[in-house]
């Protein structure tokens, strides 16, 4: 599934409530300053996820801080 992110200021408060980092990545962009964030949530028995993305260094007009949708991270059996 294609993550899709958008503006961090297109985010709702609520949409981030229950959900706990899994995972912290860093040196994600060209010059090893940016880090990405991995949240989950459960819900009955589905892992719900969003990923953060921060990039200092990005161009100008790009945003720094992304924010993915939720998505389906895995589906308990």
């Amino acid at each position: 599934m294609a993550k899709v992110f958008r503006d961090y200021a297109e985010v709702s408060e609520n949409m981030m409530e229950g959900f706990t980092v899994t995972k912290v990545s860093t040196g994600i962009n060209a010059e090893g300053s940016g880090m990405l964030l991995e949240l989950e949530r459960t819900i009955d028995n589905v892992t719900i996820g969003i990923d953060m993305s921060y990039d200092p260094d990005c161009r100008e007009g790009e945003t720094p801080f992304m924010v993915s949708e939720e998505y389906v991270k895995h589906i308990q059996q």
